[in-house]
């Protein structure tokens, strides 16, 4: 009884120490006041004046959401179809050795600082551009440039995410679809995909949360472009508090992506009940 105490109140003050900060957030992203210390009364200023587009930084968080919304799309995307095609064939290799080499490849990119990752994808970046003679300056190129960059890094965590459902899925389906008359192709996309959809989406969630987050990628490797992460840096490098929209701003991307995660919870919590 004194365990099961001892250990409960331990994963509360954890819940806590990570949670309180974000709890703090959302409470003083109902006050005007642009310090977290001070209560000047509850008011939804800061959300109006953030949909109205009358904030002080309305034009930039304008542009830096976009742009970081765009991105974060593309990179999950393009992470989620790398990310999948990597675990699909990791799955099929039979060799133990190979795969496992494989596997601590994959893990690289995440484990390894993520500084050292930026300044190799910027080294790449700038022998490209002089060998095809790319000028780095629009606003396409510069995305590109950062879809790329990002998708190296959040690709690795696709592939962890969707390689367990693989391993736990029965193979002896994909090969009764086939002797059936399914095509490969075709029993893919109607077995298999189907059955490790769950751990794509995640992945998919959990790339598009990476590419939101980045900051060292994003300053290392693209100058003239605005995302939520290198704007934040720039209104901070002053003197000045940051604007009090800019937390009614985050408090709204972090319930998304909680009501996100609890829709994607629920299905799998009723099929693990029904298994």
């Amino acid at each position: 009884m004194v365990r099961k105490t001892l250990v409960r109140t331990f994963i509360a003050a954890v819940l806590i120490i990570l949670y309180l900060p974000i709890i703090w957030m959302i409470i003083y992203s109902f006050t005007e006041t642009e310090a977290l210390k001070g209560w000047t009364g509850f008011t939804f200023n800061n959300y109006i004046k953030l949909f109205n587009g009358t904030s002080e930084k309305a034009d930039l968080i304008k542009e830096a959401l976009g742009n970081t919304l765009f991105v974060g799309v593309f990179v999950s995307l393009l992470s989620t179809v790398l990310g999948t095609l990597g675990a699909i064939g990791l799955h099929a290799i039979h060799s133990k050795r190979i795969k496992t080499a494989y596997s601590t490849v994959n893990q690289i990119p995440m484990i390894n600082s993520e500084i050292v990752t930026a300044i190799a994808l910027a080294l790449v970046f700038n022998m490209f551009a002089s060998m095809f003679r790319i000028t780095d300056g629009s606003w396409g190129i510069t995305a590109l440039k950062l879809i790329l960059a990002q998708t190296s890094f959040c690709a690795p965590y696709v592939l962890l995410n969707v390689l367990p459902r693989l391993q736990k899925s029965d193979n002896k389906i994909y090969e009764a679809a086939l002797d059936l008359g399914c095509t490969p192709a075709k029993a893919m996309f109607k077995v298999v995909l189907p059955d490790i959809m769950p751990g794509i989406i995640v992945g998919a969630l959990l790339a598009f949360t990476l590419s939101i987050d980045d900051f060292v990628i994003t300053k290392v490797n693209v100058t003239s472009f605005t995302t939520l992460s290198t704007m934040l840096y720039g209104l901070k490098s002053g003197k000045k508090p940051l604007p009090a929209d800019i937390r009614a701003l985050f408090t709204i991307i972090f319930f998304i992506v909680f009501a996100l995660m609890m829709i994607l919870y629920s299905p799998r919590k009723k099929s693990e009940k029904e298994r």
